[in-house]
């Protein structure tokens, strides 16, 4: 399960209803949008996906600490492009409720299943 560090305490990122419709609200596109953005790693998505990864706790942490929290780290370079493709996908694309849909886009282009897999080792 993926994590992140917020006031320097680790939390596990997963998705819940209240997560996905912040999600499906913040990403043109729905479920599809989100998926594609997860599997490039957008920075641009990035603090969404871990906003919406943190709901789950009920720490009602701002939006805006999470995309500090974020420059913060990689300004300490404590995150890097890596990190975000990687914790994307773990939220997003690996999640219970996404999973079924990023696998049968995958199915159809065996060529970007297979990058993803390089990506993902």
């Amino acid at each position: 399960m993926a994590t992140f560090m917020m006031d320097g305490k680790e939390y596990d990122l997963k998705l819940t209803y209240q997560g996905v419709t912040h999600l499906n609200d913040t990403v043109e596109g729905g479920s599809f949008g989100l998926i594609g953005k997860a599997l490039m790693g957008d920075i641009g998505v990035f603090a969404n996906i871990v906003h919406a990864g943190l709901m789950h706790h009920g720490k009602n942490f701002s939006f805006n600490e999470v995309k500090e929290e974020i420059a913060d780290q990689i300004e300490k370079e404590k995150l890097d492009a890596q990190d975000i493709f990687r914790i994307s996908n773990e939220v997003v694309t690996d999640s219970f409720f996404y999973k079924s849909q990023a696998e049968k886009l995958m199915a159809d282009n065996p060529k970007a299943a297979e990058a993803l897999k390089k990506l993902k080792a």
